[in-house]
This record gives structure tokens, C-alpha cells and sequence, in this order.
């Protein structure tokens, strides 16, 4: 072959030497690896953990003596319950019991309301003021059938102007025992003390003003002393 000869093939020489006489021409290689970077998936560095029940750990089952010891103490507080319902039941019905017993202390024979001004008389028994004058009155009333002249505080005079015997006594009695009463019924400070505590206690008032002159009252009925 001759020595002039040369190939028509360019060079790997040429053709660095046309690269760097082009410096706008630029290698297809990194463009492609620049290409496939940008395209690579984002991979998440987050940790998602997935479990089971498979993976759990099994409760031990509670020992027997345990449980049964459990199951003992719940009956004795069961036990313990019904047995404070039980008094708590008791003390509700001794307290109506005794409310009940106090209410009929202080009640009135005759009307069966309180006995706001009580008078007691010489048995012992007390009753309301009002109700001992309406008692009082009608015995009045049937011994003036008999005696029309009777005046308690004024005896009669015979036609001489001398006084005449005193006519008896209308048959005052108790209203609950009929024991006769012949002096004036006294006012029963302490059993009306009583009932307006009793009363306070159940946010009741007095219906109507103490009766300042309720001593006086009996004058008509028994002689002045």
C-alpha cells in the first residue's frame, strides 16, 4: 500500500479536535444521563411498620386463686351494700315514726291541726284556744236552758236586794277524758314553744298572731278570782 495513502475513516483524534474547535456542539452522553436523572422515582425514606395480631404478645390468663379471691370480694361488698340499704330503710322509718309520734303531740284533739296557742286544762290534756271556747260555750249554752238568769260574775238579788244563792256551775269537762273542770284553762307556754320549732322544721309558720288578751277570754265561762 502506499505511504500517502490515508483513510477516509475520521479519527477519534479528528474528531476531539472538531469538538474542541465547537465548543457549542455537546456530548448526546450526558444529556441522555442528565435525561434519566430527572426521571428517576423520588424513593421515600419513611418507615411504615405492619403489624398483626399474629405479632402481639398473648395475655397470660389470670391465675384461678385470683380470680376467685376477686369474685369473693365483690359478693362481701354486695353483701356490705344490701346491708346499708337495709339501715339506711330502717333509719328513714324510725324518723317517719317519730315525726309522726311528734305530730301527734302536737296536734289538736278537736281539729287535729297544730295547737298554735294551746291551753292546757287541770287533767293534764291541752287543746287549741278556739276549739275550748266552742266546747266551753255549748256547755253554757244547755245550762242557761235550765238556769236563764245565770251570770257567772253577777249573782241575782231577791226582791229585798239581798243576793240570792249563787246558781251552780255549767258542767264544764274535758273534751277527751269528761273530767269536770271548774278553774280557767292556762295557757301552755311550753307546748306552744314545742310546735313552733317542730313547724319551723317543716317551713310552716303561724297562721295567725299570738291573742295578747287569750287569758281573758275564760271570764265568761268561770267566775273572776
Amino acid at each position: 500500500m502506499p505511504a500517502n495513502t490515508r483513510s477516509s475513516k475520521p479519527t477519534r483524534q479528528s474528531s476531539d479536535i472538531a469538538i474542541l474547535m465547537n465548543p457549542k456542539r455537546k456530548d448526546p452522553k450526558p444529556v441522555n444521563a442528565a435525561r434519566k436523572e430527572n426521571h428517576r422515582p423520588v424513593v421515600s425514606t419513611e418507615i411504615i411498620e405492619i403489624s398483626s395480631d399474629e405479632d402481639e404478645e398473648p395475655v397470660p390468663p389470670r391465675p384461678a386463686a385470683a380470680t376467685s379471691k376477686l369474685q369473693e370480694r365483690i359478693r362481701q361488698l354486695e353483701r356490705e351494700n344490701a346491708r346499708i340499704t337495709k339501715e339506711n330503710e330502717q333509719i328513714k322509718k324510725r324518723q317517719r315514726t317519730d315525726a309522726e309520734e311528734l305530730e301527734d303531740q302536737v296536734t289538736c284533739d278537736i281539729c287535729s291541726t297544730k295547737m298554735w296557742s294551746p291551753f292546757i286544762l287541770p287533767c293534764g290534756h291541752s287543746f287549741c284556744q278556739n276549739d275550748l271556747e266552742s266546747w266551753f260555750d255549748a256547755a253554757l249554752k244547755q245550762h242557761r236552758n235550765v238556769y236563764p238568769n245565770y251570770d257567772v260574775n253577777h249573782p241575782g238579788v231577791n226582791m229585798y236586794g239581798q243576793p240570792v244563792q249563787r246558781l251552780p256551775l255549767p258542767p264544764y269537762s274535758c273534751p277527751k277524758c269528761r273530767i269536770r273542770v271548774h278553774t280557767k284553762p292556762i295557757q301552755n307556754f311550753a307546748l306552744k314553744g314545742f310546735v313552733r320549732v317542730i313547724a319551723g322544721k317543716a317551713g310552716e309558720s303561724s297562721p295567725k298572731k299570738p291573742n295578747s288578751a287569750a287569758a281573758n277570754v275564760w271570764n265568761r265561762f268561770f267566775p273572776a278570782q
